[in-house]
């Protein structure tokens, strides 16, 4: 018994603070997950057109590829977890008003990326909040155990949302789907209020302005090469091969001939590799090199993409699909690791916002993406992004064998 308490795990669960932030992040990923899915199945049900889904995926992530920067600077210069309550219960708002304008019948392309802007405008000052709020909840070395543990939120959102998904739309419709959605954003903001505000204090500092903590925090990210480099990877990671589940509705109707029961069972595919990946990380997370995983995994997720675009890939895209989400747990959980455990406190929001341009990235990937498949082909999509990405993935392993060598050498 004494064993199994000794896991980091439980150990970070007995801290309240980790364990409510845990949980909210259980009620807002499932939140995540269906309104980012069923923001492109609503698309497609309201259009045929591959690039209108580019579009309203671009139409979130642009937001954060604009202004998670300034999203940066207010993390670290104001209180992380008011910010987090602001946003959440705004994304709960918003969602409610979405089922509210299927109910009535008035929902159309237009306006649904309108809404998807506004809600990328707040991820834009939610991620970097979010992203660094866990450094302040574990000791330093259990933050690979505890950004793994909060990863795993993905992997079980990612299992109760395809399970639910069809079910959900069956009976209640699109409606009742974001009718839910909203509900976990409210649970979420609860949650969130029983969280301490003094622990999430900014570091009290001088204000030099703007400009300048943008400048200072870029100088850090220039100045440390290791972050750099997945932050490098990261952007043009999300700009190819981050934008492929954009045509996963695209492939449930025209290569599968499937409704919302074969879309959601694509995606539980992908939901039960992805917490298998996590798990492992939680048990063996800080045994693992975390360079070898993150640019390994990496390299898999890109050859999958690759796989994806031939007729064999098309015959076995529910394994395939569930070979890149379990790829792109490690890959994912380790790029954050690296940064987290290298950044400085007091750079934390900014180099995590400049971090999560990856997001931002995928909102241009997204239409890249999109128009490929539709004037071209779904696989040749497949392809390009593959190809794309394994030739990035490339160039920062191999920079980054040269200067783990070269600190070695001295």
């Amino acid at each position: 018994m004494s064993i199994f308490l000794d896991q980091p795990f439980i150990k970070l669960f007995i801290s309240k603070e980790y364990r409510l932030f845990w949980i909210a992040a259980f009620f807002s990923n499932i939140g995540m997950w269906a309104l980012i899915y069923g923001r492109l199945w609503l698309m497609r049900t309201l259009t045929d057109s591959e690039a209108m889904l580019g579009l309203v995926a671009s139409a979130t992530l642009t937001p954060v590829l604009l202004f998670s920067i300034l999203g940066g600077v207010i993390a670290d210069k104001y209180n992380r977890l008011r910010i987090l309550r602001f946003t959440r219960l705004m994304f709960c708002f918003l969602t409610f008003f979405t089922g509210l304008l299927i109910f009535l019948e008035i929902i159309n392309p237009t306006i649904l990326i309108l809404i998807s802007f506004v809600t990328g405008t707040l991820l834009a000052f939610d991620i970097p909040s979010r992203s660094s709020m866990i450094a302040k909840l574990v000791e330093k070395k259990y933050l690979p155990v505890g950004i793994s543990m909060y990863s795993i939120v993905f992997g079980v959102s990612g299992i109760i949302g395809p399970s639910l998904f069809h079910p959900i739309v069956n009976l209640m419709g699109l409606e009742g789907l974001f009718l839910i959605i909203g509900i976990s954003y409210l649970l979420t903001f609860m949650t969130l209020k029983k969280m301490s505000y003094k622990l999430h204090d900014p570091i009290k500092s001088t204000s030099t302005g703007f400009k300048n903590e943008l400048r200072l925090g870029w100088n850090y990210l220039l100045g440390t090469p290791i972050i750099f480099v997945v932050v490098f990877i990261g952007f043009f990671f999300g700009l190819t091969a981050g934008s492929y589940d954009v045509l996963l509705p695209a492939i449930t109707t025209d290569l599968l001939s499937g409704d919302s029961e074969v879309y959601g069972k694509l995606l539980l595919y992908g939901g039960v590799a992805g917490l298998l990946s996590t798990t492992i990380l939680i048990l063996f997370g800080q045994k693992l090199n975390q360079y070898l995983f993150y640019f390994g995994f990496g390299t898999v997720s890109s050859l999958t993409l690759i796989f994806m675009g031939t007729n064999f890939g098309i015959n076995n895209i529910f394994f395939l699909f569930a070979v890149i989400s379990f790829a792109k747990g490690f890959f994912n959980t380790m790029g954050t690791t690296i940064i987290q455990s290298n950044v400085k406190e007091e750079f934390r929001g900014r180099i995590m916002s400049i971090s999560q341009l990856s997001w931002g990235s995928v909102a241009i990937g997204a239409i890249i993406v999109g128009y490929l498949a539709e004037f071209f082909s779904i696989q040749f999509a497949f392809n390009t992004i593959g190809i794309s990405s394994l030739i990035i993935i490339s160039i920062g392993g191999t920079f980054t064998i040269m200067y783990l060598l070269r600190i070695r050498e001295n």
